[in-house]
């Protein structure tokens, strides 16, 4: 197909982690990797306050990303679908070496008049935070109501595909034919959910070697046929839209990868136990540290889901972990999700964020091993709680944004009712952003954050309705970008312009057959001072958007080498790797166990 022709989309998604890191060419064995660019011991962490090491700078006009979202009727939202917004991806769809952008869109309903044409975008990265729109010429084109995007190496030829979720039309496949064009392959590789659609996971399900399918689900929305007779439902005396509760809730699916298709095989993986549950975020993950990948499901007004992995066979556990309600025991409104080691006990922990009038939560895990798997939700505790009730949020990621060795929380936000601004809730309908800095454990041992909204720049302090949110490395210096879909508006781009970081080493992880985004892999360093810090590459955390899928260690004031890091792979390989320089980007290949810094 020729690059001009044109081919229908909804959406796409994250980035490639088989990509390799700008500077890298050759591959060096592992046991070469403390040769590999030496550099001298870093100065400890800068005592810069927090109001410079968290500072943004808003580019969004600047950027040439000029694409504006189309999500419904913009102005009363009293559809559910015009209420969820959509998502971005960051990846290096043209193997440059940078971070390009991809962002999907919705549509209206029949009836409903667009402001434009509503369309999904593509965005070259020219560096410098420049971008141009090469939409047409990669061959993608507006058709149908997008949600969600998501990037991924299906077919293992070192190209970053894409999966788009969608409402109102089957879920698409895009092959990326690695001449900056795409192609649709959905008859070929499946996976073809006739939705509606939002989250979607993707990860080695059965340790058979390749990368199987969950895919989450919303509701059964018929705008012909709405709930409540198509009048407003009510909410704290406001006439609004109603809720997931007065709707018939769409059951999840997952495909198995059988010969480079994905089959439906629900019910052969255990994944119908469950009731249809309004799903709107995942993130896989190895929580009870057993060696294969399990999935956290964040649901809408229902509990969320814990699908434990026993090779294969899954079972819902999220209630008998912690994981289901929150600690009143009370079923939250599950928007995005991530987990990340943020308490250093080597267990991955959950942060879903929530609706208004509630609080985000933070489940922290006991670190448990097999057969028991054990959550707390320290939310308040951990001084997440207070500052995110009044705030209905979305798209969340955590990292270690200013390197001092303590993940840090962003959190974007804005209210589903348009008609919040008319009553004195102590809330609005554009809404502030916020990013939580990890503070280190207080006297008790307990991992504490701080809200430094306000210390962030003028990205922070913008009040937009926010949607998806991911982070990339779009200017090339070793710190994560912010990228955040806004509804019915054009998006915001924000240069992380952080003074004071702290040390850090980078991974860039290359799996060998199927799994080439190595999704499942685990990174275990040992510091100095004989601690260990864990990093895996997990999928789908956040909110309809992927981030790059590079994985970031900050390290804080060390100044000598790490003496050795493991990196685990999903089918049981170790490349184990000794005395690494410091502020250095490794990319490991598990197929030659090669090492290259740089």
């Amino acid at each position: 197909m020729a690059a001009s022709s044109l081919i229908s989309a909804c959406g796409k998604s994250d980035p490639p982690a088989s990509r390799s890191p700008a500077g890298v060419s050759s591959a060096a064995p592992a046991e070469s990797a403390s040769k590999v660019s030496p550099v001298a011991p870093p100065p400890a962490v800068d005592p810069v306050p927090l109001a410079r090491r968290f500072r943004t700078t808003d580019v969004s006009q600047s950027s040439g990303i000029t694409l504006e979202n189309v999500c419904g009727d913009p102005v009363r939202k009293l559809a559910i679908p015009e209420n969820l917004g959509q998502g971005a991806a960051a990846l290096d769809y043209d193997r440059d070496g940078d971070q390009d952008l991809f962002v999907t869109n919705g549509t209206v309903f029949e009836g409903q008049t667009p402001r434009f044409t509503p369309r999904p975008a593509l965005y070259r990265n020219d560096g410098g935070m420049k971008f141009t729109d090469v939409t047409e010429a990669a061959g993608i084109s507006a058709f149908g109501w997008g949600h969600g995007a998501f990037a991924i190496d299906f077919d293992a030829d070192g190209d970053q595909d894409l999966y788009l979720t969608c409402y109102l039309r089957a879920n698409l496949w895009y092959e990326n034919r690695g001449d900056g064009t795409f192609r649709d392959a959905t008859a070929e590789w499946g996976g073809a959910d006739p939705g509606p659609s939002t989250a979607a996971a993707f990860f080695d399900a059965d340790l058979d070697g390749d990368l199987d399918l969950w895919v989450g689900n919303y509701v059964h929305y018929d705008p012909k046929a709405p709930p409540n007779d198509g009048n407003p439902c009510e909410w704290k005396g406001l006439k609004v839209s109603c809720g997931p509760l007065g709707t018939t809730p769409a059951a999840d699916s997952f495909f198995e990868n059988v010969d480079g298709k994905l089959v439906d095989a629900t019910k052969k993986f255990g994944f119908d136990a469950a009731a249809p549950s309004y799903a709107l975020g995942a993130v896989t993950g190895d929580y009870d540290g057993d060696g294969d990948t399990d999935l956290y499901v964040a649901n809408d007004s229902r509990p969320n889901f814990l699908w434990r992995n026993d090779r294969g066979r899954f079972k819902d556990v999220a209630m008998m972990a912690g994981v289901a309600m929150n600690e009143a025991g009370r079923a939250q409104s599950g928007m995005g999700v991530d987990a990340f080691d943020v308490d250093h006990n080597g267990a991955l922990d959950l942060f879903v964020t929530n609706f208004s009038h509630d609080h985000n939560t933070l489940y922290l895990n006991d670190g448990v091993q097999p057969p028991g798997l054990l959550f707390t939700d320290e939310s308040y505790a951990s001084k997440l709680g207070e500052p995110s009730f009044l705030y209905l949020s979305w798209g969340t990621r955590v990292s270690d944004l200013d390197r001092d060795g303590w993940p840090d929380l962003v959190v974007v936000s804005g209210h589903v009712y348009p008609q919040v601004d008319s009553a004195p809730l102590g809330t609005s309908y554009r809404q502030l952003n916020q990013i939580f800095a990890g503070r280190g454990k207080n006297e008790k041992g307990l991992v504490v954050f701080e809200d430094v909204q306000f210390a962030a720049g003028d990205g922070f302090l913008k009040k937009a309705v926010s949607r998806g949110l991911l982070l990339a490395d779009f200017d090339g210096d070793d710190d994560e970008d912010y990228f955040i879909v806004e509804l019915d508006a054009p998006p915001t781009l924000l240069r992380n312009d952080g003074e004071g970081h702290g040390a850090w080493v980078h991974f860039d992880l290359i799996g060998k057959g199927k799994n080439r985004d190595a999704i499942g892999a685990r990174v275990v360093a040992t510091l100095p001072d004989g601690t260990t810090r864990l990093l895996e590459r997990s999928y789908g955390g956040g909110y309809l958007s992927t981030s790059e899928g590079r994985l970031r260690l900050g390290l804080g004031a060390v100044s000598e080498p790490l003496p050795k890091v493991e990196v685990r792979w999903p089918l049981g390989g170790v490349t184990t790797l000794t005395n690494l320089a410091l502020r250095q980007t490794y990319l490991v290949d598990e197929a030659t166990g090669k090492v290259t810094g740089s």
